[in-house]
């Protein structure tokens, strides 16, 4: 009961973009150490790949991502006869909508461990008071069914014991990680730059300023789109780059359309659904994240670890990825000419570029390796296994 060999764990998420491929490299990882790990979430093309190239069980949860209580309370029993019908012996889950419906249902099938990874609370203190009051009552209920948290943001983690949300002892900081191996600078030569820049249909002399998101309007491409507009005519040669994911399950409300970029022909470039980030990464100039909302954002690690200097949102999240005026600078939420100002101070000048790119690699190194990420999941594993007391019960 208590080794790896014995445990069979669940990774359950809203979102499939959670499990593959934000979570794939940390579920091998556990695999690797004897655990038997299973994953679900929101049917969807992301997670059917980490069942089909990975050979992860995967199995589809009758759950929305939109506020519906009805359909909610069919998940939480949809989701606790699967926990009894497999026999987990961990259930960890992941997402806003997947800890609340995950933990509670796996509550109820009496899983002998339940715990949570905190990506990051939807609320802030943006939000109008009372919708602000409702998150974190949310999260206080969530919270109640977990044994344990693992949370990325050290902000968050203060936030959680602040607003009642967690007890001490019950939270963990986990911070966040990526492959230093796979993102680094040096990846092409200027030859091999150029090729692959013509393969996406960048010109090979151009300043290019990308965007890595999601296609909603909360990852700031409205505000990345107008900050380019300003910039057009002082940078002839300036070419704005968005890449990402229109996923199926998002709420239809949240969605933005590259197609509504509105820029001259030649100066903008909208990629979907990519594996070739690296690549990608390495073909810019400048890495930009103007969110409005985020927990730890992968791309800016990915970004610094790429050596790319950046520019991004002064909120949570992106205050821990870039150092303000050491790697990178950080503007207001929905700050166009803020925004603009600070891609201008990089786009004009390469010697500040490579001075900010070479200390964002040195801080991912410092700050962002994911193997130290997958000890602490496997520790906490561990630890809680080997203090599971009869019927259930954890210290």
């Amino acid at each position: 009961m208590n080794s790896p060999a014995a445990a069979k764990v669940l990774h359950l998420s809203a979102a499939d973009i959670m499990l593959y491929p934000i979570l794939r490299d940390q579920l091998v990882f556990l695999r690797a150490q004897g655990y038997d790990v299973h994953t679900a979430s929101i049917e969807g093309p992301l997670a059917k790949r980490l069942r089909d190239e990975d050979g992860f069980p995967w199995t589809p949860v009758p759950l929305t991502r939109d506020v519906a209580p009805l359909k909610d309370w069919r998940a939480v029993r949809w989701v606790e006869r699967f926990c009894r019908e497999q026999g987990f012996t961990i259930v960890h889950t992941h997402t806003p909508k997947g800890n609340l419906i995950g933990q509670w249902g796996a509550r109820r099938a009496q899983v002998p461990l339940v715990l949570q990874t905190l990506h990051g609370f939807y609320f802030h203190d943006r939000m109008p008071a009372a919708k602000r009051a409702a998150w974190i009552a949310i999260e206080r209920f969530s919270a109640k069914h977990s044994d344990h948290i693992l949370c990325q943001n050290p902000e968050d983690v203060a936030t959680a014991l602040k607003e009642g949300i967690a007890r001490e002892g019950q939270i963990t900081l986990l911070g966040n990680g990526i492959d230093l191996a796979r993102f680094r600078p040096g990846r092409f030569d200027a030859a091999e730059r150029a090729a692959c820049r013509a393969k996406l249909g960048l010109p090979a002399d151009a300043l290019v300023a990308g965007l890595c998101g999601r296609f909603v309007a909360e990852k700031g491409f409205p505000e990345f789109l107008e900050a380019g507009k300003r910039l057009l005519e002082r940078f002839p040669s300036l070419h704005l780059l968005a890449v990402g994911h229109k996923l199926d399950s998002e709420r239809a409300g949240d969605r933005w359309d590259p197609a509504q970029a509105g820029l001259p022909p030649g100066r903008f470039t909208a990629l979907f659904d990519r594996d070739d980030m690296a690549d990608l990464y390495a073909c810019m100039d400048v890495h930009v994240l103007p969110s409005h909302r985020e927990g730890f954002p992968r791309v800016l690690m990915e970004g610094a670890a790429s050596g790319l200097a950046q520019v991004a949102t002064k909120i949570r999240g992106c205050r821990q990825c870039i150092d303000d005026g050491r790697t990178g600078f950080l503007v207001e939420v929905q700050d166009p000419a803020g925004l603009a100002d600070a891609l201008a101070k990089l786009l004009g000048d390469e010697a500040l570029r490579a001075r900010m790119g070479e200390a964002a690699r040195a801080k991912a190194e410092s700050d962002f390796d994911q193997q130290r990420v997958f000890r602490i999941v496997a520790d906490t594993y561990a630890r809680l296994l080997s203090a599971q007391r009869p019927g259930g019960e954890t210290p």
